[in-house]
């Protein structure tokens, strides 16, 4: 089952919105050619360098707009490797610096993205160089990786393990423990590129001793283990071992049941919901469509999709940027009722991922498997959908997640064969009742595994639509290390919270370095009886029939995150 080429979508509506922001802020003054090279301050080499490439690169090709800076960024990289071809300095033979295997991982998977737009020779010339130089040294050196709870920090004769942070002294309480395991992301990509058995055999030493981790009790970093599973996930599409696609399933349980929010974002490190992190709520995003494409099981698109919703569309910000949120639900964390910023922009890292989660979500609107079409998500877009036979150009229009209708109007047809269409029907509405036409008449159509299934071939002028009535529910908090007794309500995918009055307070003044710092003062919690009427109100809004409260979405464009949002999303009577 394949995807899109980038090239063959254009986005439209709110999607459009968010990635154009986001693109804007990744061209401004910390991602430009005289800042990008300096910017870190904390010993991540390439990490900064890797990211912003990254996402250009991708934005570059979702959004159909050329970027800025990125070909002065990629003119400026030969200046800052080292002497074997790498970013950072040369460490010691046989030692191992986990903050430089990290960051490094983003910029094989920038080079290997950029390489595979332009195929521009000399980026595969830099980036052998630098597998040499960087990567292939590291085997041997994974199986060493110390995974003693009790005393990896006593075993760093080969593993220098990632520092204690000083951004904040809520940080320095902590290292991002098992960062080097984001490697698994860019040494794969190498390996997809390059395929030389000897990265396979790198790329085989982490997986095992990655497996081998126990990651609640390392309060393993979240984004470090999401990653991972991203990378696992790609070598199991390369390699067709189903053990890989069997530890993808099970890390990816483990972080679901352990260390995820009532709103679908993530505990930072496994133990420790002090906030949550746009790069592995993103990372959560992309793993879960790629386990749905792979087993068809829907509960993982379904995931998917209240991630994308609720978590990564509010830690998206109203400039465009990504910042953490307070972990709602979770037992030890503040304000635990609400969602709100903690961090308002995380620029060094999180705000960069924003371009992949972007346009993973612009590139997963249509799969193709033969002749079946399957539309997982809606978003409004036109699009060229390619077969053997020739291609249809298809223009799609949706009130999707706020309604359940959507539309496909068949703009130009060179392959008027007949197709099998499968449109998404989620749990979270009337399957039974969804209807599906073609110019109007009704089509007899099977709801199979989540997907309204028909037949059908096309012509120009041919307009397919469907419409499912959403649901408006309440759900109880269950995941196991949240609070219990509450619950939260709902519409569709989408979790409903109420506006609350709030106060920044700042010891120092200065909500953006130190954020760990400030404190949001919270308005009192609300009590909202579980059987409350509600009647629309809005897009996304709903209206408590006997009182003034209202509830409303965390994705609506019109209500970007700012500094001062706050909602409170968790209720009991």
């Amino acid at each position: 089952m394949r995807t899109l080429d980038l090239s063959d979508i254009n986005i439209k509506g709110e999607l459009a919105v968010r990635s154009g922001l986001n693109y804007v802020r990744l061209e401004g003054e910390w991602y430009r050619p005289d800042e990008v090279f300096q910017a870190d301050k904390h010993g991540w080499p390439a990490d900064w360098e890797g990211r912003v490439i990254l996402a250009l690169t991708l934005l570059a090709q979702s959004t159909h707009r050329t970027p800025a800076y990125l070909d002065e960024i990629i003119e400026k990289i030969p200046e800052h490797l080292n002497a074997k071809g790498y970013f950072g300095p040369i460490l010691p033979d046989g030692i191992i610096d986990e903050q430089h295997v990290s960051g490094h991982s983003w910029i094989f998977r920038a080079l290997t993205e950029y390489y595979t737009l332009t195929r521009d020779e000399n980026i595969k010339v830099m980036m052998e160089t630098m597998a040499k130089g960087f990567l292939l040294p590291l085997k041997g050196k994974f199986s060493q990786y110390p995974i003693d709870p009790d005393n990896r920090f006593n075993m760093q004769d080969v593993w220098k393990l990632s520092q204690l942070q000083t951004k904040t002294k809520h940080h320095a309480e902590t290292s991002d423990a098992g960062c080097a395991f984001i490697m698994l992301d860019g040494v794969t990509a190498a390996y997809k590129m390059l395929r030389w058995p000897e990265l396979k055999q790198i790329v085989e030493e982490i997986i095992e001793r990655y497996m081998e981790m126990d990651l609640v009790r390392l309060n393993i970093q979240t984004h470090a283990t999401l990653s991972a599973v991203r990378g696992i996930l790609r070598f199991y599409e390369l390699e067709k071992d189903p053990k890989y696609l069997d530890y993808a399933k099970r890390r990816y349980q483990l972080y679901t049941s352990e260390a995820w929010t009532e709103a679908y974002g993530n505990y930072n490190w496994f133990g420790a919901p002090r906030w949550t992190e746009p790069c592995a709520i993103i990372d959560s995003f992309i793993v879960t469509t790629t386990l749905w494409k792979l087993t068809r099981d829907v509960q993982y698109l379904e995931d998917a999709h209240h991630i994308y919703f609720n978590a990564l569309c509010h830690g998206n910000r109203i400039n465009g940027s990504f910042g953490s949120d307070i972990c709602s639900g979770a037992v030890e964390a503040d304000d635990n009722l609400f969602i709100a910023p903690v961090n308002y922009e995380t620029y060094w890292c999180c705000t960069m991922r924003g371009g992949e989660g972007f346009t993973r979500a612009i590139e997963y609107n249509f799969f193709i498997d033969e002749n079946s079409v399957y539309l997982p998500y809606y978003n409004d877009c036109t699009a060229t959908l390619r077969f053997e036979q020739g291609k249809l150009v298809l223009e799609e229009k949706t009130e999707y997640p706020y309604e359940g209708r959507v539309s496909i109007k068949v703009l130009s047809a060179t392959d008027t064969s007949e197709k099998t269409w499968k449109l998404f029907v989620p749990s979270w509405s009337k399957q039974s009742e969804a209807q599906v036409t073609i110019n109007g008449n009704k089509v007899k159509a099977v709801l199979n595994n989540g997907f309204m299934e028909f037949k059908t071939s096309l012509k120009e002028n041919d307009i397919i639509a469907m419409e499912f009535e959403q649901l408006f529910y309440a759900e109880d908090v269950t995941l196991k290390n949240n609070i219990h007794g509450y619950y939260m309500f709902k519409y569709g995918p989408m979790l409903l919270g109420s506006e609350a009055e709030v106060q920044i307070n700042t010891l120092d003044g200065n909500r953006f370095e130190n954020y760990a710092e400030s404190k949001y003062k919270s308005a009192e919690k609300i009590n909202i009886p579980r059987d409350t009427a509600f009647k629309k109100a809005g897009k996304g809004q709903f209206k408590a029939c006997d009182s003034d409260i209202t509830l409303s979405s965390l994705c609506d464009i019109k209500q970007l995150t700012r500094e001062d949002s706050m909602k409170q999303v968790l209720f009991s009577e």
